[in-house]
């Protein structure tokens, strides 16, 4: 659905006159001026407000933000990329965890961005950014937003519970205070979406790894895989797991107090203060427990980045504009204030995150998210990643149901390796 602001008029009589001269394609030779992308849905308001500046000093500049949901823009994508780019926009968002999968089927399909001059940019984002979006040394996505990880955390339930969620500094730690919580509240130590493998990758990126590794060599069945799932186990053993089906299920344990807690990017921030109003001032964000005294307490989940569309009529122009809002601190603050965590290492000196969150106790989230940012290591996506998550989550199922985390994981290499062939 187009957004109701636009910036520009077609006029009536030049409509007809280009008519006349036999324009083709569905689109008049003034509609090649505007430029088109596509974004989904807390994305447009943040990149129509931007515009808006931005057009101050390019009074010329004409866009159409089209919104679009994120699965339309992943099939519509996948759709015109295997039409030779019939039917793109201009530019789009696309999810960290495709781009490498497109870059690796469409060769040449995205415009080169290091060569349109993004490079002068690269000391500005986290490598782990940049590396979801680049290709042979190249630069194909402008970075956007991110989820830095963190344990979202009642601290009401938890105090009721007597747990200090400073003296949780390990997954073992947080399945035994999930055991307390579940004995004095009655509630869930951790909800959690069943029919997607979010809270397992999260726990598996936090150890340095993906699906697959640099050589797309399969990881799956790994220590560190097994390490992931035994987390969730050791909850469900306890009783303190909560398991829901799909993103509104989710979001209602959250807003019914069913769960202690909840693991997620930075992006909850937003989704809490507006579907939990009942909740205000019980939360709290701690970092993510080690796997092993000592280790990595930070990941990643979510984020999405810019392409351009090499097929495009007006590549320079859709570069300029995104290139300028990626790389703007006052953008990136239009997209805080929409609810979205920035990417943009200068943003982080802004007033906007040292300001005390009242819904999170006057806890300074955004300093705390901003600190994960140097810390989230550096994940491999593949073509193949889709399938592995597929196969995980029947993992998940398998292991709650009385298999062994190593047998799971044994079980969902081979059915990966299978399907692959």
């Amino acid at each position: 659905m187009k957004n109701k602001f636009s910036f520009f008029i077609v006029g009536i009589g030049l409509a007809i006159l280009l008519t006349a001269c036999g324009s083709s394609g569905g689109q008049s030779a003034a509609d090649d001026e505007v430029i088109t992308i596509w974004a989904n849905n807390i994305n447009v308001p943040v990149l129509e407000k931007a515009a808006e500046i931005y057009k101050k000093d390019h009074p010329d500049f004409k866009v159409d933000i089209i919104e679009t949901g994120g699965q339309d823009i992943k099939s519509k994508t996948t759709t015109g990329l295997q039409a030779g780019g019939k039917g793109l926009p201009d530019g789009m968002l696309q999810t960290d965890d495709e781009l490498q999968g497109k870059l690796e089927a469409f060769p040449g399909a995205f415009a080169n961005l290091s060569e349109l001059g993004y490079d002068e940019f690269k000391n500005d984002f986290p490598d782990f950014k940049l590396e979801a979006g680049s290709k042979d040394g190249n630069i194909y996505a402008m970075p956007f937003d991110t989820g830095p990880a963190a344990v979202f955390y009642r601290t009401d339930i938890f105090a009721e519970a007597g747990v200090n969620p400073d003296d949780i500094k390990t997954w073992d730690d947080f399945v035994e205070a999930g055991g307390k919580v579940k004995e004095a509240t009655g509630k869930a130590m951790l909800s959690f979406d069943q029919a997607d493998a979010n809270q397992y990758t999260i726990m598996l990126n936090q150890q340095g790894e993906g699906y697959f590794d640099e050589n797309n060599n399969l990881t799956v069945g790994s220590e560190a895989s097994v390490n992931a799932l035994e987390v969730l186990k050791g909850l469900h053993e306890k009783d303190a797991l909560l398991g829901v089906t799909g993103w509104d299920a989710w979001v209602t344990s959250i807003a019914n107090s069913d769960t202690a807690s909840v693991i997620a990017g930075g992006w909850l921030v937003g989704t809490i203060k507006q579907q939990a109003l009942d909740t205000e001032g019980n939360w709290g964000l701690m970092p993510l427990p080690a796997h092993e005294e000592g280790g990595s307490r930070s990941s990643v989940q979510g984020g999405s980045s810019f392409v351009i569309p090499s097929t495009g009529n007006q590549v320079q122009e859709t570069y300029d504009f995104l290139s300028w809002f990626t790389t703007s601190v006052k953008a990136q603050e239009i997209a805080m204030e929409g609810g979205l965590f920035p990417t943009y290492a200068p943003v982080f000196e802004s007033e906007m995150f040292d300001a005390e969150e009242p819904f999170f106790g006057n806890q300074k989230i955004w300093r705390f998210l901003a600190d994960e940012m140097d810390k989230i290591p550096t994940i491999i996506y593949t073509k193949n990643d889709p399938i592995a998550r597929d196969e995980i989550v029947k993992a998940q199922g398998e292991a709650l149901n009385g298999k062994s985390p190593d047998e799971a994981m044994q079980q969902a290499k081979k059915n990966i390796e299978n399907r692959m062939k």
